[in-house]
């Protein structure tokens, strides 16, 4: 019996895109930087935290120091436009309803920063819907390492064997395996069918209905 979900966050729950690449824009910009990445571009830069987002925004040209310093500014701007234009998909929320109905314990696990994940988990689905959620902290391993669903199923007192672990990119599958969890891949996110299926989860499915009958 699973008794425990958890979920990657953008890409997965809620797409977010437009405003990570706004804020990304903005770091770009105040580093005299005209932005040139298309929504296709962002979408294919996130997913491994936001200080890999601006490395891949400024094509590896940035020092650690000077990363680290974009880093900052990507947090205080995203952070004041978090909200303006993330939107969490269709049939995520009735998905979800019906497996907390059935007594399953859910999670958000995301390489997302820990204060903006809380943040929007807790605007768009309300505080204590989720009864944990992970975000990335910089001194704390980042999926696809297992620390961080590990930490979330410790928190809810439910082992690996008994959970399921719901991603749209390969690093969530790799992250599902490397912490023994069962992974299941969703192909409307912001990764293609193809890249789920060559990370080999155990299922894909392509719509938030399908969430449900998997318990």
């Amino acid at each position: 019996m699973i008794k425990a979900a958890l979920f990657d966050l953008d890409g997965t729950l809620v797409n977010s895109v437009d405003d990570l690449g706004r804020a990304t824009d903005y770091v770009l910009e105040s580093y005299s930087i005209s932005p040139k990445w298309t929504k296709e571009d962002y979408i294919s830069f996130v997913g491994n935290g936001a200080k890999k987002l601006l490395d891949r925004a400024f094509e590896h040209k940035l020092s650690e120091q000077e990363l680290n310093k974009a880093l900052d500014l990507f947090r205080k701007k995203y952070n004041e436009i978090l909200l303006d234009n993330a939107f969490v998909y269709d049939g995520i929320k009735d998905a979800l309803d019906k497996i907390k109905e059935m007594g399953v314990k859910l999670g958000v696990v995301t390489n997302k920063p820990h204060e903006s994940a809380v943040k929007m988990v807790e605007t768009l689905f309300g505080k204590d819907y989720f009864d944990v959620v992970v975000g990335a902290t910089e001194d704390k391993p980042k999926k696809p390492d297992p620390y961080m669903p590990r930490t979330a199923l410790e928190s809810l007192g439910v082992s690996a064997d008994d959970a399921i672990f719901f991603g749209d990119s390969d690093v969530d599958i790799y992250t599902a395996k490397n912490a023994g969890i069962e992974s299941v891949g969703c192909s409307w996110g912001f990764r293609s069918f193809e890249c789920l299926f060559s990370a080999s989860p155990s299922v894909i499915i392509d719509s938030p209905d399908y969430i449900p009958k998997l318990f």
